[in-house]
C-alpha cells in the first residue's frame, strides 16, 4: 500500500485535479497550508462551498470534524484484517440561513456554509468504553493520538497503523424504510499534534523484559586472563523530549549512568570506558482489538485478551568519549546487623574463615545529553497509547568498557512529549488550560508583591459582625478631628 494511502475504502469521493465533479464538495480552510499542523485548541476554521451542475435534493446536511484510528494485521487468521474505530467526531451546527429552505441545490448557484471547530483537549468517555486493566490505561486512552501515517515523512509506523482527522461535509436524502443515501459529500485531512505533557516516570520492574536499567559484568584484563573485578551500570530515566506544537523544534534532555567497580584486590585501578553510545528505539504497538493494557510493560510473550503486533525502528544519536571520567574511591562497609544475640565467638571465627575481596570500590558518574530532530525524511511522533494504536521510545546506551572492550547495553523508557502552550495565532483564543495557567500565574504574582503594613490605630475589631453606620459615621468624625 502507499505510504499516504488510506487503510479504509474511501468514505468519500475525492474530485481529481483539473477536473469538475458535480458531486463533489469543497472543503475550504482559513490560512491553510499542506505542512500546516495543528495542536490542541487550535481553531479549524472554513466553509464548505457546493457548485451543483445540476439541481441536488437533500433532507440532511452535515459538517463534522472526524478522528479515525485503523489498523490491518496481515497473515492473523484468528483475527478481523481490517479494524476501525472512530473515536471523534464533533458535528457542527448549521444555520438556517446557511442552506437552501426547500432543501434544493440549485444548478448554477454557488453556497457556502461556514464552519469553525476547536482541536478538544479530552476525548469524551464515550471514545473509550472496552474493560481496561487500570484506571491509568483508560486516561491515555482519553488523550487525542496525534496523526499516523500522513505525515510526508517516515513518522516510523507501519503502513498497518494509521490515524485520520478530517474534516466532512455531506448532503443526504433519506427515504421510509430505505438507509440514506450521500448525494454530495467533501473531505478535507489535517495533521494534527495534540498537547501531551510530561508523565511521571515508569515504575520499571524485572518483570518489564523491554528494559534493562542495570547491568553488572566480569572485568579481564584479556580474554584469557583471571577476572580483576565486577563493574555494574545503571541508568536513571531522562526527562521527557518535548516538541514543539509544530513539531518542528525539540528539547533536549539528559541521561545518567552510574557507574561502580569493584575489584578483586584493593591495588586494582578502574578499568577504562572507552566510549558510550546511545540511540533511540522507537515501537508501534496495534492490534485488532482495543488493548486493555500498556504494551509497553510486562513480558514479552505475556498472554493478554487483546494481543497487538509490533514494530521497531532504530535511530542513532550520539557515540561520546569519555577518556576524563572522575572516579571516587569508597571504602566497603564489612561490618553487619546484629542479631541481639552474643555471638562474638562466631563473629571472630566466620572473619577468619572468610575475609572481603576489596574493601573498596570506585564510582563514576557520565552524563549523556541527547535530542531529537524532524526532517523531512523522518518525524518523531509524541508518545501515546489508544485504544488500537500505541507508541512508546526507549533510549538505548551502550558503554564500552576494559582493554578487551566490554559492552554493557542499557535500554530505558524515554517520553516523547508536546508542549501544551499554544501561541494565539491568526486570531485564535488561547486554550482553556492556558487562560487558567495565565490567571494562577497573576493570582501568585499578586499574592507574593511586597506589602507594607502599620498597625492600626483603632481598636480591634472583637466580634464577627460587620461594622453599623453608625460605627463609619463615628470613625469618620474621629479621623476628621484628628486631622484637625
Amino acid at each position: 500500500m502507499p505510504a499516504g494511502e488510506s487503510l479504509r475504502a474511501p468514505a468519500v469521493s475525492r474530485p481529481k485535479a483539473g477536473a469538475a465533479n458535480k458531486y463533489s464538495i469543497d472543503i475550504i480552510i482559513d490560512s491553510h497550508f499542506s505542512s500546516k499542523v495543528y495542536t490542541t485548541g487550535s481553531s479549524i476554521c472554513g466553509k464548505a462551498v457546493i457548485k451543483p451542475n445540476k439541481d441536488v435534493a437533500f433532507n440532511h446536511f452535515d459538517i463534522v470534524f472526524t478522528g479515525i484510528a485503523a489498523t490491518r494485521l496481515d497473515f492473523v487468521q484468528q483475527y478481523p484484517s481490517h479494524s476501525f474505530r472512530p473515536f471523534l467526531k464533533l458535528r457542527m451546527p448549521i444555520g438556517r440561513d446557511d442552506i437552501p429552505e426547500d432543501r434544493v441545490f440549485k444548478a448554477g448557484e454557488v453556497y457556502s456554509v461556514p464552519f469553525n471547530f476547536v482541536v478538544p483537549h479530552q476525548l469524551t468517555y464515550g471514545a473509550c468504553t472496552h474493560n481496561c486493566e487500570s484506571d491509568c490505561v483508560r486516561d491515555h486512552h482519553l488523550r487525542l493520538p496525534p496523526s499516523v501515517g500522513f505525515w510526508g515523512a517516515d513518522d516510523q509506523a507501519p503502513e498497518m497503523a494509521q490515524v485520520e482527522y478530517a474534516v466532512k461535509a455531506r448532503a443526504v436524502v433519506t427515504q421510509p424504510g430505505a438507509p440514506a443515501t450521500k448525494v454530495l459529500e467533501g473531505h478535507h485531512m489535517l495533521k494534527v499534534l495534540p498537547a501531551f505533557p510530561e508523565d511521571a516516570p515508569l515504575d520499571i520492574t524485572f518483570r518489564d523484559e523491554r528494559y534493562t536499567a542495570s547491568k553488572t559484568k566480569t572485568i579481564r584484563k584479556s580474554l584469557f586472563s583471571s577476572k580483576t573485578g565486577k563493574i555494574t551500570a545503571t541508568a536513571t530515566q531522562p526527562g521527557a523530549l518535548m516538541l514543539s506544537p509544530d513539531g518542528h523544534r525539540a528539547t533536549t534532555s539528559n541521561a545518567r549512568i552510574t557507574v561502580e567497580y569493584v575489584p578483586d584486590s584493593a591495588d586494582t585501578a578502574p578499568p577504562k570506558v572507552t566510549s558510550v553510545s546511545s540511540k533511540i528505539l522507537a515501537t508501534t504497538y496495534f492490534g485488532a482489538a482495543p488493548l486493555d493494557h500498556l504494551p509497553n510493560l510486562g513480558a514479552r510473550t505475556a498472554y493478554h485478551s487483546s494481543p497487538c503486533l509490533n514494530y521497531t525502528t532504530t535511530t542513532n544519536l550520539s557515540t561520546l568519549p569519555t577518556d576524563k571520567l572522575s572516579w571516587k574511591q569508597e571504602k566497603i562497609s564489612s561490618s553487619r546487623r546484629d542479631s541481639g544475640y552474643s555471638s562474638s565467638h562466631l563473629e571472630v571465627d566466620l572473619s577468619a574463615k572468610k575475609k572481603p575481596s576489596s574493601p573498596v570500590k570506585h564510582t563514576t558518574t557520565i552524563e549523556v545529553p541527547f535530542t531529537i530532530v524532524n526532517t523531512i525524511k523522518k518525524f518523531f511522533l509524541p508518545t501515546f497509547h489508544s485504544c488500537l494504536i500505541s507508541r512508546t521510545y526507549a533510549l538505548q546506551l551502550v558503554l564500552s568498557v576494559g582493554a578487551s572492550n566490554t559492552t554493557m547495553t542499557l535500554t530505558v523508557p524515554v517520553q516523547i512529549g508536546v508542549d501544551g502552550d499554544l501561541v494565539p495565532q491568526d486570531g485564535e483564543l488561547p486554550s482553556f488550560e492556558t487562560a487558567m495557567a495565565q490567571s494562577e500565574e497573576e493570582e501568585a504574582n499578586q499574592y507574593l508583591r511586597p506589602r507594607i503594613f502599620r498597625n492600626r490605630s483603632d481598636q480591634p475589631q472583637t466580634n464577627t459582625l460587620l461594622p453599623s453606620y453608625d460605627e463609619l459615621r463615628h470613625r469618620r468624625r474621629a479621623s476628621a478631628s484628628a486631622a484637625a
